[in-house]
């Protein structure tokens, strides 16, 4: 009776079993699940909150960018003009001031030009830009030190003319170049730049006014408050305000209409003040995308969870057990790869905006593989910052951070698009240029030179002077690596080290 039950009993054990396998199973899935979809939305939130940042601080510099441009542009004109006026000393000093009060009445642009004639005989104004609010000869002439950016000055007998450029109109010119390349930009993820410009620091009604906002354009101009409430009853204006006051910078999410949508989402966002301009300078973007992308990943997950528990009902205990370390494994497995992923994107240094080293070595073995394939000219740059360390001891870190980013900036304005220039640590970078020819190599070495050499960078009112050194060479048909390369490039690196540093040298 004990052999006809014995079946029974192997069935029922098996069942048993089996069912304690699949209960276990399904619960440790569950939480590694739970652990997964925790630590993924984790690092996805902390790609998008880089990317944020990242692009936020990138317009700021392009910002800083533009103004140098304009300010040089304006000087140049300035000057011409000036030149203009001495031309004309030989006349009388009344065709003299008649000459020089026709040049800018009769200007097509009356604001570009700010500018008076005094007779220093006679203390009388001759003439001044209608915009001006003084009366006299010296209210005029300390309005003009005041608002001028770029400035001339001529003398004829006891005529003196002041003239240039003023600080407001060169910055409405960049702002107003500015919010048109904002509202031209698009991001795959549907977000968005917006900047809204502070009026009073104290916050309450009509604190600011909104710039630029390429999701509301309707509302461009329109004034804010920090009393405004989104649907959860946060006042997103106000935390703003408060955190960019406190910190310059801040990040924090609120309620907010979807682009090109009715729909209302939890939106994070990162703002940083420009305080030049009184510009806040936001970005961000919807929650929700987070949530749909993990949602997919738990549906995937479900799907593999069921067909995994039929596959386990029909196995033995050992398979059964296999399977459920197998799958566990996998899955660890599977989160430790998306994770490494979801990191390898960011790409770029966020100080300098070049290339980290992790994806220019990258690159690097890209194209000498294509190089391997295809022979041509590819150059390879190794440079440094002579002398970094003792600016970092010298200035502080805060003059050494300028110096990175603007002698980036400058290399970047010197080359292609097609080009690479990549942090290789501290004040190291590379660059590799594909296509180009061996013999314009120190040509190209000096005129970045040069562009670093004109850099304007002042500590304590001091200017400072930054040169480079630099090492160049190609990819040769011996290299069994880009390292090859990259190793040359570092000898020829030393060697203008060797020649008492801002050199460039080339092997």
């Amino acid at each position: 009776m004990l052999k006809n039950k014995y079946p029974l009993i192997m069935v029922l054990a098996s069942m048993v079993i089996a069912a304690s396998v699949m209960f276990v199973h399904l619960y440790s899935h569950e939480k590694t699940k739970e652990i997964y979809l925790g630590e993924t939305e984790k690092v996805i939130l902390m790609l998008k909150k880089d990317f944020l940042s990242d692009t936020v601080n990138n317009l700021i510099m392009e910002i800083d960018s533009l103004r140098e441009e304009k300010e040089a542009a304006y000087q140049l004109n300035t000057d011409a003009r000036q030149r203009r006026f001495v031309e004309e000393y030989y006349v009388s000093e009344e065709e003299f001031a008649a000459f020089y009060e026709t040049r800018f009445r009769g200007d097509q642009n009356q604001d570009l030009w700010t500018a008076v004639l005094i007779n220093e005989d006679t203390n009388e104004l001759l003439y001044a830009s209608d915009h001006l609010k003084g009366d006299t000869p010296i209210q005029v002439v300390k309005e003009l030190e005041e608002t001028l950016l770029s400035k001339g000055e001529v003398r004829k007998g006891s005529l003196r003319g002041i003239f240039g450029v003023s600080k407001t109109y060169v910055e409405n010119q960049v702002k107003e170049e500015v919010a048109a390349s904002i509202r031209n930009r698009r991001f795959s993820n549907d977000s968005y730049i917006w900047v809204n410009e502070v009026l009073n620091y104290e916050g309450g009604d009509r604190y600011a006014i909104r710039r630029v906002h390429p999701n509301l354009p309707e509302t461009e101009g329109t004034y804010l408050s920090t009393h405004a409430e989104d649907l959860a009853g946060n006042r997103p204006y106000e935390e703003e305000l408060q955190g960019v006051k406190e910190n310059g910078e801040h990040f924090f999410s609120y309620y907010f209409k979807k682009l090109n949508s009715d729909d209302i989402a939890e939106k994070i966002t990162y703002a940083k003040l420009y305080p030049d301009f009184d510009w806040i300078i936001a970005m961000g973007v919807h929650v929700d995308e987070v949530h749909a992308y993990t949602e997919k990943v738990t549906g995937d997950i479900e799907g593999l969870t069921s067909e995994s528990a039929f596959q386990i009902l029909a196995i033995l205990l050992v398979i059964l057990l296999s399977g459920l370390f197998f799958i566990q494994v996998l899955g660890k497995a599977r989160m430790i790869e998306n994770q490494r992923t979801l990191l390898n994107e960011v790409s770029r240094d966020v100080l300098t905006g070049a290339e980290t080293r992790r994806r220019g070595t990258k690159n690097l073995e890209k194209l000498f593989q294509e190089h391997k394939r295809s022979p041509g000219s590819t150059a390879v740059m190794m440079v440094d910052i002579d002398r970094f360390k003792n600016i970092n001891d010298t200035y502080g870190h805060d003059v050494g951070d300028e110096v990175l980013k603007k002698v980036t900036m400058a290399i970047h304005h010197m080359i292609r698009n097609t080009d690479h220039l990549i942090r290789w640590g501290g004040d190291e970078f590379v660059g590799v240029f594909p296509g180009m020819k061996e013999e314009y190599l120190r040509e190209f070495g000096e005129k970045i030179s040069v562009e670093v050499e004109k850099l304007h960078i002042e500590s304590a009112g001091k200017p400072l002077k930054v040169t480079l050194s630099m090492g160049f060479t190609m990819f040769r048909a011996m290299d069994g690596s880009y390292e090859d390369a990259l190793k040359r490039a570092d000898l020829a690196l030393y060697e203008s080290k060797n020649l008492g540093r801002n050199q460039v040298s080339v092997l």
